[in-house]
């Protein structure tokens, strides 16, 4: 929380912030957040009890809502998670970013507004929203959240959303409730994830994408076939990152296919 100024453009003092603080907690208008550090996050009175995502969203203005948890928003998993997946960035990164927050909204009162000790923006750890386990994935190379006005959140996009799923699958339920999202919900999407994993997808993700695409929802597209041009051979490469190999092998993506549900399963048309 950044403290106003005055109407004269003079940041208040830290002793009128705290006393300030004490009154409004004392007619029970605001309250500190139990999760978090005492006197960082505050609920304030009369306010509907906001959903864990809307109190992290808030705490972290960087993070936003990413993997199974963003499945569940776009209503595309029919699993209730028990874990908020978040995405932020790393230290570093969140700490300019930072940075460049409280230069755009204190501008020539900054340098005051810390000298006084006033709260500055930081990064708070969340583990526990409303006894909601928190995971916080730390990723430099994020990709395109949307902002939701109510409830007031942010959530990773669709199309990153289905990329995130070949990535990290424990994550998203695993890679069996992968492959049925996949399998239900690729065609409603197709042209998203087309254009998420051509432009941010490394080669092995797109051997995925490829391979679930044709092979799991039967969806075909130049823009796949350019993907399967460009396959690398050799190396330990699977459809799920996390799982042992499997010797059934997927020629046109060069891929061990370590799902046992897919096992078995007939070669894309068109492989040599």
């Amino acid at each position: 929380m950044l403290a106003s100024t005055h109407a004269e453009n003079h940041a208040i003092t830290l002793h009128v912030y705290t006393e300030l603080v004490r009154m409004l907690t004392s007619f029970g208008l605001i309250s500190s957040a139990k999760e978090f550090k005492p006197g960082s996050v505050f609920h304030i009175f009369g306010r509907n009890r906001p959903l864990s995502m809307e109190v992290a969203c808030s705490v972290d203005p960087f993070a936003y809502v990413s993997h199974l948890s963003a499945m569940e928003y776009h209503g595309i998993t029919d699993r209730l998670p028990k874990v908020l997946y978040l995405s932020t960035p790393p230290a570093q990164e969140w700490k300019e970013q930072a940075e460049a927050r409280m230069d755009k909204d204190l501008k020539e009162f900054k340098e005051g507004y810390l000298a006084a000790k006033l709260p500055a923006l930081r990064f708070q750890k969340i583990e526990r929203i409303d006894g909601v386990r928190v995971e916080l994935m730390r990723r430099s190379h994020r990709g395109a959240f949307k902002i939701i006005k109510s409830p007031p959140i942010r959530v990773a996009m669709v199309g990153r959303t289905f990329l995130d799923m070949l990535r990290e699958p424990d994550s998203c339920g695993g890679m069996l409730h992968v492959v049925d999202t996949y399998r239900e919900y690729a065609g409603k999407y197709f042209k998203l994830i087309l254009d998420e994993v051509s432009s941010h997808g490394t080669l092995i993700e797109k051997a995925r994408a490829g391979y679930l695409l044709e092979q799991v929802c039967g969806r075909f597209d130049p823009v796949i076939d350019d993907w399967a041009s460009a396959v690398q051979r050799g190396g330990s490469r699977k459809l799920d990152p996390q799982a042992e190999y499997s010797p059934f092998f997927s020629e046109r993506w060069a891929l061990s296919v370590n799902v046992p549900s897919l096992e078995g399963t007939q070669l894309e048309s068109g492989e040599p």
